[in-house]
């Protein structure tokens, strides 16, 4: 079951017309560094610092970040070829996840700091980010990921 989920919260036009939305989003947590790249926007994202150790480790066993399609290695920033056998892939995804889960709690046994054990969980955490941001930013960042003969009203 996928988490990935995005709703308006706010959506307001001013006297002149300017357009300001906001949306909550939640997402894998390793598709966060892509949304940052977006300076139109303002972003406010849940802290992977601020969870305690233990909460982490549970919503990383109880509920992972399993990607839904594995695309094939591919030059360039998108790919259209899937792999068909998905179910092998999850196992190593979650033979992976129960790598970093023993290694976080070996670091905090150890008295690490929750902001480092913490990161080795982040590729199968989800987060919550608040986006804000004018039309013309959403329309950038919707440009920039849209196929070209897609629907620009969606």
């Amino acid at each position: 079951m996928s988490k990935i989920n995005a709703e308006i919260v706010a959506d307001s036009v001013n006297v002149q017309g300017d357009r300001l939305t906001s949306v909550l989003v939640t997402m894998p947590r390793i598709i966060l560094s892509e949304m940052n790249t977006h300076r139109m926007l303002s972003k406010n994202t849940s802290s992977s610092r601020a969870i305690p150790f233990n909460k982490m480790v549970e919503s990383v066993k109880n509920d992972p970040f399993i990607p839904i399609a594995w695309q094939k290695e591919h030059s360039g920033m998108q790919g259209s070829e899937y792999h068909e056998d998905t179910h092998k892939l999850a196992e190593g995804w979650l033979t992976a996840r129960n790598s970093a889960i023993q290694i976080a709690e070996g670091l905090n046994n150890n008295k690490v700091t929750k902001q480092l054990a913490n990161r080795l969980l982040e590729p199968f955490m989800w987060t919550t980010m608040l986006i804000t941001g004018p039309k013309s930013g959403w329309d950038n960042f919707f440009n920039l990921r849209l196929e070209k003969d897609a629907d620009p009203n969606i």
